[in-house]
């Protein structure tokens, strides 16, 4: 599958790729720029292999906070909240974010390769409710720009951009049509995305590189949306969570709200927190060198514990940083050893994020 701006992507000399079924471009003048100009001046994102779905109607609410590890129920009108939704095995389906205009009118997030799976399970899950569900996967794109100079660049697009506040959205106009508006990302930077019809997306997307061009906007593509994330400690799907992986095992662990009176999963991840085989996901710094990639098995005190989810180098850092999912749990401070082709190398445990703007 291609995006409405694969063309555009081509014409700007992009490498591209296949990403969960979708020709998405890794990089347009290397990983390194595009992840430093992010961190520094502001980027532009095509993330239109992501879907939107709608979740409506009376009991809205009720159901897509059954279906979420973190709260949704009682959150602020035009909120945004990142969440996993589990299995009744307390196992992962996805990772989403839930945005809430009001009691009865949500839209969800989901990721490129889930886009089926978690419509399907959204529909089984409501088979019984009073909700009404529909996906604009065919009509709907999705650009974001992130950075510490989007907001004023945002801010020529839209005047909402200045008043936003961070997991916050608004609906806006562009050449006479309504968009979704939300201060949101995945690169731990100040950032937004912006939801719009798909005749609108390319002339957005031009439009954005040309007035962006005083705050040295560049495109970016996957290669360095994936050390941001990283850099950032956050999850991805198919890494560091998936159906192999239950929710408190994961870096996302913080989601769970365990003070909610019932959630899909929830009495299975209780079970699973009294198994002394339940693993923990860390960030873990390299201290020689080398990059873990994932899969690479990691060892404390010549005992197999674990694996490494995702690494890199981190080019804000200049360092190599991972995430690993292990048994038994570890404390910060903490060193273990990954195995990197024939050599063991070390690295030690620290706080997630390794980045922090």
């Amino acid at each position: 599958m291609k995006t409405v701006l694969y063309t555009r992507h081509c014409e700007l000399g992009a490498k591209m790729v296949e990403f969960s079924g979708w020709e998405m471009p890794v990089q347009y003048k290397g990983i390194i720029n595009e992840h430093l100009t992010v961190r520094k001046y502001v980027g532009l994102f095509d993330v239109s292999h992501m879907g939107r779905v709608l979740v409506e109607g009376k009991e809205a609410e009720q159901f897509l906070d059954y279906l979420s590890t973190n709260r949704i129920a009682g959150k602020s009108d035009f909120s945004a909240t990142y969440t996993v939704w589990c299995m009744s095995n307390g196992f992962c389906v996805d990772d989403v974010i839930v945005y809430k205009q009001d009691a009865t009118h949500f839209f969800v997030i989901v990721n490129a390769g889930n886009r089926q799976k978690d419509l399907d399970h959204l529909k089984k899950e409501a088979a019984a409710l009073d909700v009404s569900i529909r996906d604009l996967y065919q009509e709907e794109g999705i650009l974001s720009i992130q950075g510490p100079a989007s907001q004023k660049l945002l801010g020529a697009f839209f005047e909402d951009a200045a008043q936003l506040k961070p997991m916050h959205f608004c609906k806006s106009r562009y050449r006479g049509k309504e968009v979704v508006l939300s201060r949101t990302g995945y690169t731990g930077e100040s950032g937004f995305e912006i939801y719009a019809p798909l005749d609108l997306i390319v002339p957005l997307w031009d439009a954005l590189l040309k007035e962006g061009i005083p705050y040295q906007i560049e495109p970016i593509g996957l290669g360095a949306r994936d050390t941001l994330r990283l850099e950032a400690g956050y999850a991805l799907y198919g890494h560091e969570i998936n159906e192999e992986i239950a929710a408190l095992e994961s870096v996302s662990a913080w989601t769970i709200k365990w003070d909610k009176k019932n959630f899909l999963g929830k009495s299975a991840l209780e079970e699973l927190c009294k198994k002394s085989s339940t693993r923990s996901e860390y960030g873990v710094v390299l201290l020689d060198k080398g990059i873990a990639r994932e899969g690479y098995e990691v060892f404390r005190k010549d005992q197999l514990i674990g694996k490494v989810t995702s690494g890199t180098h981190s080019p804000s850092l200049n360092q190599s940083v991972a995430i690993i999912l292990v048994q038994p749990q570890l404390q910060l401070g903490d060193q273990v050893a990954i195995q990197i082709r024939k050599n063991l190398v070390k690295a030690e445990v620290v706080k997630l994020p390794f980045y922090k703007n």
